[in-house]
């Protein structure tokens, strides 16, 4: 079975699988932000998200890759990733990205957060009271980072998507190392995949690193992995690797 690339097509898609909800934790997909125009989607969907007693938040999630943009409180008070205010205009800016260094201190720890309805309905309760006066606790970073794998990660990556989806009940689900792979390498791993599908070979310039670091031998392993594929060009990989080296 392909895995679909974001795409106007597939939008409808996207926004059933975001607005996806289990049992206790309602979930919907609000507007789509910015109209579209020649170059592609709208940038933004709002992901609104209902807690306990009151609790609510919404998340801003760029299209093009299901990253996490900014967040509302309970208030509807917006705040922006640093790096990100250009897309939520007169957000309050946090002093912190959106990367897992950010708000859990490394990748290495994201098998520390448990998943599923319980956490998930505490990292809603951590974003929803969130004072934009007051400085970002480890709640707040925590709940973030939850949500980040939950419900962003499980749409992008089939793997992640089941250890949430099995754990949902007793709220004791956890990522292993071989999901971390997944995580780090995911625009390597699709950016394989469009040029196997363009070559009908696997022998890219990153297929050693996949094999190496998130155990992906071939085309099918990658196609198992992956739920919705984003598109990166060369350069950008380059870019990327050159941050992270």
């Amino acid at each position: 079975m392909e895995c679909p690339s974001i795409s106007m097509a597939l939008l409808p898609i996207l926004v059933l699988a975001l607005a996806a909800s289990s049992s206790n934790v309602y979930s919907s997909v609000a507007s789509v932000v910015a109209p579209t125009t020649e170059r592609g989607p709208p940038e933004l969907i709002i992901v609104n998200q209902v807690g306990r007693d009151g609790d609510k938040a919404s998340f801003a999630v760029q299209i093009h890759d299901l990253s996490l943009a900014g967040f509302a409180n309970r208030t509807n008070h917006w705040h922006a990733f640093r790096g990100y205010e250009h897309i939520i205009p007169n957000a309050t800016v946090l002093p912190f990205s959106n990367s897992y260094h950010d708000l859990i201190g490394g990748l290495e720890n994201l098998p520390s957060l448990p998943l599923g309805r319980d956490p998930m309905l505490d990292a809603i309760h951590a974003v929803s009271g969130h004072d934009p006066a007051a400085a970002a606790d480890e709640a707040l970073k925590r709940g973030l980072a939850t949500l980040k794998v939950a419900k962003f990660e499980a749409v992008r990556l089939n793997p992640i998507r089941d250890v949430v989806f099995d754990g949902w009940e007793s709220g004791d689900a956890h990522l292993t190392p071989e999901h971390l792979g997944y995580i780090e390498h995911f625009d390597t791993i699709c950016f394989e995949l469009t040029r196997a599908k363009r070559t009908g070979v696997w022998d890219g310039p990153f297929t050693d690193l996949l094999r190496s670091r998130a155990n992906i031998h071939s085309f099918e392993d990658a196609r198992a992995v992956v739920g919705v594929a984003v598109h990166r060009t060369f350069d950008q990989l380059l870019r990327a690797h050159a941050r992270s080296a």
